[in-house]
């Protein structure tokens, strides 16, 4: 068995358990600093020495893969936990009787989270995602022992979010609340300083957000909604091009996203049209099939990937079926959300981003913009349309200018060269007013 290692910062937390003025442990803070990882050891650790029946929620949790059923395997074989423990495929049973369960609260209704009666622990993980709704219908049934105790872990949002609300800037006398950061963490990894650095370097308010655990504000997002410019009508000379960021689950999954952009003789971005959806890739393709034939792009980018492989040829026999062609042009997914999306951001600062008056999409995508805060999570996908763009910029064409006129300067038929005559006169030539009517 494997030495168990615990974060000093984070050993008060093996002390609750006994303390009966304490029924919540609070854990929040910047990514890198072990909580999850800690937690799920005490968990374990807690399990092995009494009688445990703990819920692992979370607001949402579309399988089990969207759990902390794979982190809590993961140090169960980190450990040498394996004799004692038994992993299911939904369920993780110890020898001794504890039980630990995992299911997403927005699922439930008040009567329905009553099954989880005789509860002697819970543990809620992306805690500021969950509702307060959600929390209060929860709370309740963790009461199957005379010393139950609430966990929750999670990198801070919003300080309106429910959880960070209460534990954080109200405060709860019945909590015990701890904030861990990387540098709490005494095995921080050298490739997620590098990345910390690189972020530090590029944003330092997005940094605090991320790494700092401080909640985002207006000046810690990547996007400011004072850099986008606003138009009537675009101009007529643009080379347009295509960009999509596709998903494959509808009723409720992933948003699939079409943007099409124009590029000016100055290099500069307008937007001109958008398509969104949660539907099956069917009717996507057929969307993203119109967008070719209304705008005629000179380029499609999307995102290289498993979801691309998915789809791929559906797309190309499309593309033949309805004489609708395009260069498709994949571009690879590197690095994180904030670094792809630093092209477009680049260009938005500059004030070269264009958005069209009175379209609920262009409202919808400023909005999303000025709400993303570099990380995985809340919907983005529109985000991910516009990184592609902001990737693709050095494969776009500026429009050409428009054709310079070769009689430019020289009168116009019907007015009067005055210049012209007057230095004529001085010149002694012999010259009638008629002549110098163009």
């Amino acid at each position: 068995m494997t030495a168990v290692r615990l974060p000093e910062k984070l050993r008060p937390l093996a002390r609750i358990w006994g303390d009966a003025s304490i029924r919540h442990a609070a854990i929040y803070g910047g990514r890198g600093s072990a909580k999850s990882h800690s937690v799920a050891t005490l968990w374990l650790l807690r399990g092995m020495q009494h009688r445990e029946r703990v819920l692992c929620f979370r607001e949402i949790q579309k399988s089990i893969r969207d759990s902390v059923h794979r982190l809590l395997t993961d140090k169960i074989n980190d450990y040498g936990f394996g004799p004692f423990y038994e992993v299911t495929r939904d369920e993780i049973r110890g020898a001794n009787g504890t039980l630990f369960l995992f299911t997403g609260l927005r699922d439930h209704t008040a009567d329905s989270v009553k099954s989880f009666e005789g509860l002697t622990g819970a543990w809620g993980e992306e805690a500021h995602t969950i509702t307060e709704d959600s929390a209060l219908k929860l709370i309740p049934t963790v009461r199957g022992c005379a010393d139950p105790k609430i966990v929750w872990t999670w990198n801070p949002d919003q300080e309106t979010d429910y959880v960070h609300n209460r534990f954080v800037v109200r405060g709860d006398p019945s909590a015990l609340v701890i904030k861990m950061n990387h540098r709490d963490n005494p095995w921080f990894p050298p490739a997620l300083e590098a990345e910390r650095r690189h972020l530090l370097a590029i944003n330092e308010d997005l940094h605090n957000h991320v790494w700092e655990g401080e909640c985002r504000s207006a000046a810690g997002l990547i996007f400011k909604r004072d850099w986008f410019k606003w138009y009537d009508k675009p101009p007529e000379r643009l080379h347009r091009y295509l960009a999509s960021d596709y998903a494959v689950t509808p009723d409720g999954g992933d948003w699939t996203e079409h943007g099409v952009a124009g590029i000016d003789e100055r290099g500069e971005l307008w937007m001109l049209d958008w398509w969104s959806g949660q539907t099956e890739p069917e009717t996507w393709i057929e969307a993203w099939i119109a967008l070719v034939r209304r705008h005629k792009p000179l380029a499609a980018f999307e995102e290289s990937g498993v979801i691309l492989r998915a789809v791929d040829a559906a797309i190309d026999r499309r593309m033949r079926e309805r004489q609708a062609f395009v260069s498709r042009v994949a571009l690879p997914s590197a690095g994180n959300k904030a670094a792809r999306a630093m092209g477009f951001a680049a260009r938005a600062s500059a004030g070269t981003v264009w958005l069209p008056k009175g379209q609920p999409w262009a409202e919808r995508l400023v909005n999303q913009l000025c709400a993303f805060n570099g990380e995985d999570g809340r919907t983005d996908d529109m985000v991910d349309v516009c990184s592609l763009f902001g990737r693709g910029i050095e494969k776009m064409i500026d429009a050409r200018p428009a054709p310079k006129d070769k009689d430019a300067g020289k009168p116009k038929p019907g007015t009067f060269d005055w210049f012209d005559y007057l230095d004529r006169q001085k010149a002694g030539e012999a010259a009638r007013a008629s002549d110098y009517y163009k």
